[in-house]
């Protein structure tokens, strides 16, 4: 399930560092399940199937980078690829540049959403190397085309660099990707734990990214091979891992029987939305308007504000029970005898229907915005037993309101 984004200048050896990893990976487990009684904390309960996934193809040629179009249809390709191989048993290598920032953040963002975890190997070549090993590969093409012109065999040299058959890059597209190139920086957290290989070492430190994306330490014994990392990459790799641990395991102690593997904490971006009833809206329309019904019922019993206000028992003036609320409509007794006319429901009357048919509009307005609000944060709008009394309050609000400006 964890993720792991190559990324590094054109030409720097991303897909023979990919494989590598995924061979020594897959070597690493080979030790792990050969001696079950090591020392490590933290054991593998099943094997993971190690992916590579490639960001081109015979559809999706190096070229793809000449335009904006082909190459975000080639970032799709490799995005679908890389989102079908995460399961909960796999680690997926993503090969390619990757070179774009807001590109890592996506897909730092699928392994979130996929509750796993991700980190990025950096491959350091130096840009000379990079522009040096692409006019190898031209220089390769061109005596390629010209021995299958003239019907001759392979030079020897070419057959000393069968192994490197990567398709080149034109000079000129070169030029503009490393310009282009957006390093990542262990400032972003989408770029943490960040692993550097530089063009010198013969391996990756797979110890340290294994240890990363699983939480497994492989011990002496479980190394997949004997040749020592250099200096240079132990220092880049272990002051990368004790900087992951310190931002995304705070608080958790790396003792025995503990997992090392960080705790994947989902955010706003990558968790789904909370699920909202499809007949929210429907049933705020129902309720209010049997509310406004019920006042309009009323009004028309009692037309006369001066007679509605003897008849009533509340002492701060009319009430009026409306269905499925706990509370009634109050009228202040001030408030309806100082009105344009005696009619409640009159053209100047404080129950109106027009003035409640646009209460009720904007009552709903303001509350249709929280159906299915949260992001997983919130619970969501009113429930359907709490809209009446809600409606109640605010028309009783406004109406003092109302009041009190006047």
């Amino acid at each position: 399930m964890p993720l792991v984004i190559l990324t590094g200048y054109p030409c720097s050896g991303l897909t023979y560092r990919a494989n590598q990893l995924a061979s020594l990976i897959e070597k690493a487990q080979d030790d792990i399940f050969a001696s079950p009684e090591s020392a490590s904390p933290v054991t593998l309960k099943s094997r993971y199937k190690v992916h590579v996934v490639p960001s081109h193809d015979a559809s999706h040629p190096r070229t793809v980078y000449d335009h904006a179009r082909t190459e975000k249809e080639a970032r799709g390709v490799a995005y679908a690829r890389a989102k079908r191989a995460l399961t909960r048993d796999s680690i997926v290598l993503l090969d390619g540049m990757n070179y774009i920032k807001g590109w890592r953040y996506q897909l730092w963002c699928e392994a979130k959403a996929a509750g796993t975890t991700c980190c990025v190997v950096h491959v350091g070549t130096p840009i000379d190397q990079c522009v040096a090993n692409n006019d190898a590969r031209l220089k390769r093409q061109a005596q390629k085309s010209n021995s299958e012109l003239a019907g001759n065999m392979a030079s020897a040299s070419d057959e000393a660099q069968s192994n490197d058959d990567e398709e080149p890059y034109p000079s000129e597209l070169l030029n503009n990707l490393i310009f282009r190139y957006e390093e990542p920086s262990t400032h972003s957290r989408w770029d943490k734990p960040l692993f550097t290989v530089p063009w010198g070492d013969k391996e990756p430190p797979v110890a340290d990214i294994f240890q990363a994306l699983t939480g497994v330490v492989l011990s002496s014994g479980e190394t997949p091979t004997g040749t020592p990392v250099s200096s240079l990459t132990e220092t880049l790799a272990s002051s990368t891992i004790s900087e992951a641990a310190s931002t995304t395991t705070a608080g958790r102690a790396f003792g025995h029987g503990q997992s090392l593997r960080p705790k994947i904490i989902p955010h706003q971006a990558t968790v789904q939305a909370v699920a909202t009833d499809s007949g929210a809206l429907y049933a705020m329309e129902k309720r209010t308007s049997a509310i406004v019904t019920a006042i309009r019922a009323f009004t028309q019993s009692n037309p006369s504000a001066e007679a509605a206000l003897a008849q009533s028992t509340h002492s701060k003036g009319i009430a009026i029970d409306v269905p499925g609320a706990s509370i009634p409509i109050i009228v202040p007794s001030h408030l309806a005898t100082t009105g344009t006319t005696d009619e409640l429901a009159g053209a100047g009357g404080i129950l109106a229907l027009p003035k409640l048919q646009r209460l009720r509009r904007q009552w709903i307005t303001l509350n249709r915005q929280y159906i299915g609000h949260g992001h997983g944060a919130g619970t969501g709008g009113l429930a359907d037993d709490q809209i009446p009394d809600a409606f109640v309050r605010f028309l009783n609000s406004t109406i003092s309101g109302e009041d009190a400006d006047a």
